[in-house]
């Protein structure tokens, strides 16, 4: 079982994970707040951390899940993570996938990640059993 810690993440020379441009970092933070109004989840969490997966999947994906690029969200005072997802449908936009303090990431279906998910996940260091 994965437990994201209440502490951000340690810088590394091998981490492939990238921090968030400005206008990523603003909208992951605004998606963050929506996920949370709109579920009456814990309030006022502190982001610690964002990262942003190297990889990202084909320009145009399709199906249902149309996620494009992945990001990882560290939260203090509730001590828990975020795994969101870029959206490209007709309105882009990050999407929280999932929000908890263990197994984050492992709860999306395998198809939002097109197949990708194993390497995506580790990219951002999250692990599933």
């Amino acid at each position: 079982m994965a437990v994201v810690a209440c502490v951000a993440f340690a810088p590394e020379g091998n981490a492939a994970a990238r921090a968030p441009s400005g206008a990523e970092r603003a909208a992951i933070r605004q998606a963050i707040f929506d996920d949370i109004a709109a579920n009456a989840k814990p309030a006022r969490p502190l982001i610690t951390h964002i990262r942003v997966s190297s990889i990202t999947l084909g320009a145009r994906p399709t199906g249902p899940h149309r996620y494009r690029k992945f990001a990882r969200v560290d939260l203090s005072r509730v001590c828990a993570g975020a795994l969101l997802g870029y959206y490209v449908a007709s309105i882009p936009g990050w999407k929280v996938l999932d929000l908890g303090s263990s197994e984050v990431g492992c709860t999306p279906r395998p198809n939002v990640f097109q197949g990708k998910q194993r390497a995506i996940l580790r990219d951002l260091k999250l692990d599933c059993p």
